[in-house]
């Protein structure tokens, strides 16, 4: 694989000596294949990539930004393919993989792209999928690929979290007698108030600190945590907070609950609003409409609560950011810097966050600590920001 071996192992050996080699490469220790194969694979030094290695082209094309959908959608540098059974790639499967199961390799490998390297990896050392494609991908031109021999329990071993889809929540869930897991919800309180998969912790992310008690004590456990789709990266936040504490076994539900929702399971919660006490007064919510109208007269003073991130890849113009972090942990900080004469509306990407930084604020409100008599609402409604300053409420 030339684009590996000649151009990212330099890269790699400043990060590992950046890093003082501080995550050494799994060894044959490791287990090695979840498909009950225990005899190790003959490995093909020629095309062989490490654990260390793929983490380091993680870090090259992705950075320090969460592993969501949209990150990894502009990944256009490397291809990543689980060849496990779909059983197994449902389960645990490296962020941003493809499936190509050995079924599949007569129809499916001709059509990777030979333009860019293609990675292969399955379940440990003793998998044969790994070798098995590689040559299949040898043997019909492709040169510029890699077997990582290693894979996912290389992946795992190293501090990594994976990805489990719709499908094997669904079975652990319905078989929760047998226990060894959790599952947890990293939206706001409130959201997981108005519904949340069956069985799981509310551990908002913007409350890990003072909640991350909660989790199971042992730290064998698996863990899976979720939030409120592809676009939302609280989940992957608690996930990597989570291995930080030492759990081994850490996986995101990246689709989160609205494809749990749209594969026809049922939730819980006890308000169909969200909204558990309704604050007296006034509507605690702006319309569509309204917000329109008072962005263009001037009169509103729009709070941004989403993450940093989120909000210098698109936001209302003129939107102040105040994370809702900062509502829960440094709420002093946040009354400082609302205004008093203009009505105060919060908004985030899908009304949730927004509504856990107006409820809040609420107890200030209630203590006499923040006073505005034109009001405090928020917006209760889906957004999609656009870097050019445009935005469309769902």
């Amino acid at each position: 694989m030339r684009f590996l071996r000649v151009t990212l192992l330099p890269l790699v050996a400043l990060l590992l000596f950046a890093a003082g080699c501080a995550t050494t490469a799994p060894t044959a220790a490791v287990t090695p294949s979840a498909q009950g194969h225990t005899k190790l694979v003959e490995q093909d030094p020629k095309i062989a990539i490490t654990t260390q290695e793929v983490m380091a082209l993680f870090k090259e094309v992705y950075g320090d930004a969460p592993l969501i959908q949209a990150t990894l959608d502009k990944n256009d540098t490397f291809v990543l393919v689980d060849t496990r059974p779909i059983t197994r790639f449902t389960a645990d499967t490296v962020p941003g993989s493809i499936h190509i199961a050995t079924p599949k390799f007569e129809t499916d490998i001709p059509n990777l792209p030979k333009d860019k390297p293609v990675i292969f990896y399955c379940g440990g050392l003793a998998c044969p999928f790994t070798k098995a494609a590689s040559e299949k991908a040898q043997a019909l031109g492709f040169t510029n690929i890699s077997a990582w021999y290693e894979g996912e329990p290389g992946w795992t071993a190293a501090g990594n979290y994976t990805i489990i889809q719709t499908g094997p929540i669904k079975a652990l869930v319905d078989d929760s007698a047998k226990g060894g897991f959790a599952l947890i919800d990293a939206r706001p309180h409130l959201v997981n108030q108005k519904e949340h998969i069956p069985g799981s912790i509310s551990i908002p992310w913007v409350l890990w600190e003072q909640k991350k008690g909660l989790l199971p004590t042992d730290k064998d456990t698996l863990l899976i945590f979720y939030c409120g789709g592809h676009h939302c990266d609280l989940s992957h936040k608690s996930a990597n907070a989570a291995l930080a504490m030492g759990y081994k076994k850490v996986r995101v539900y990246a689709e989160g609950i609205p494809a749990w929702k749209k594969a026809g399971h049922g939730t819980w919660g006890n308000d169909a609003s969200g909204i558990v006490e309704v604050p007296k007064g006034p509507s605690p919510t702006i319309s569509k409409e309204d917000l329109h109208k008072g962005i263009a007269a001037g009169s509103l003073f729009i709070v941004d609560v989403r993450s940093e991130r989120e909000f210098d890849e698109g936001h209302i113009p003129g939107a102040t950011l105040i994370p809702d972090g900062e509502f829960y942990n440094n709420i002093e900080a946040v009354i400082a810097k609302l205004p008093i004469d203009k009505k105060v509306v919060f908004v985030c990407a899908t009304g949730a966050r927004s509504g856990g930084a107006f409820f809040a604020l609420q107890d200030e409100i209630e203590d006499g600590n923040y006073k505005n008599e034109k009001g405090v609402v928020y917006l209760p409604y889906a957004v999609e920001y656009k870097a050019d300053g445009t935005f469309e409420i769902k």
